[in-house]
């Protein structure tokens, strides 16, 4: 092999060319993407659990067709964890079949579909689960859930409203209508619903992530800054806050924090050397 006989520098030297170098690119690919880095954390129904609850009597054993349907829903939900949508659906409609007035089974259909992102079908199968059990929670959710999945804002605000009036203290759908008066510029009402949703669950680390958000939409870096230090605190391997409390800190013209906090993030998700938050 050809020998370099250039001078070559100091292994300090190079040491601190190349954190400089890494330093350099990491600042640079923030403030390229700053505008991406105000992401709402989302859930959406197809991530949701189906329900056991099949409406069966509590003693299987002496009801044969009642151990049939539990196996039927056993089944479709091992299908749905296996990604086997098409398959879940047939078996949920199966279970369906064999009791029209199953409000857990038509939950559980509209999961599948929603994972299918059929939505009028997801729509469907939830309304009707509701109307055959105006106190399944869990319906409600995923109503709500699929209706902002599909566009339909307003509706889906107002389902997780009457899904607080069963049950004040359902803290997921106060995120959700928080996320959505975000959406909305309604920034007071975004923060009312998150600290709603804190004093329920004073661990709930999503809450005081798009907290933050919000008070950053509002330009209040120090009450962002409080509320991602918040969520990180609770949960330290979410790397979200990390991300946006970097911002925060490139706001207030303190580089070299923002830099090591961007770094954390990337140790927590590697993805984020090559792909923005959205």
């Amino acid at each position: 092999m050809e020998q370099n006989n250039t001078t070559k520098p100091t292994s300090g030297n190079t040491v601190k060319i190349f954190l400089a170098v890494i330093s350099a690119i990491a600042l640079l690919f923030l403030f390229a993407n700053r505008s991406n880095f105000y992401p709402s954390d989302t859930t959406n129904a197809s991530s949701q659990k189906t329900s056991s609850n099949t409406n069966t009597t509590s003693n299987t054993a002496q009801n044969p067709a009642a151990n049939e349907r539990q196996l039927l829903n056993q089944k479709g939900s091992e299908q749905l964890e296996q990604g086997k949508v098409e398959e879940a659906i047939g078996t949920f409609t199966e279970l369906i079949n064999t009791k029209k007035d199953d409000a857990a089974a038509h939950h559980n259909l509209g999961v599948a579909y929603n994972q299918k992102k059929d939505y009028p079908n997801a729509i469907k199968q939830f309304q009707k689960s509701i109307e055959l059990n105006p106190k399944f929670e869990t319906a409600y959710y995923s109503l709500g859930m699929t209706l902002e999945e599909s566009g339909s804002k307003q509706e889906a605000m107002e389902t997780f409203k009457q899904l607080l009036q069963l049950n004040p203290a359902e803290k997921r759908a106060l995120l959700r209508i928080g996320i959505l008066y975000d959406a909305q510029n309604k920034y007071s009402e975004a923060i009312d619903a998150y600290q709603k949703a804190i004093v329920i669950d004073p661990n709930y680390y999503t809450a005081y992530f798009n907290l933050g958000n919000t008070y950053l939409q509002q330009k209040n870096t120090d009450k962002a800054i409080e509320s991602y230090e918040k969520a990180i605190a609770i949960k330290p391997d979410y790397p979200n806050p990390y991300v946006n409390l970097a911002h925060c800190y490139m706001d207030k013209g303190n580089n070299a924090k923002a830099q090591e906090l961007f770094k954390k993030a990337m140790q927590l998700d590697p993805k984020l050397k090559a792909t923005p938050l959205k």
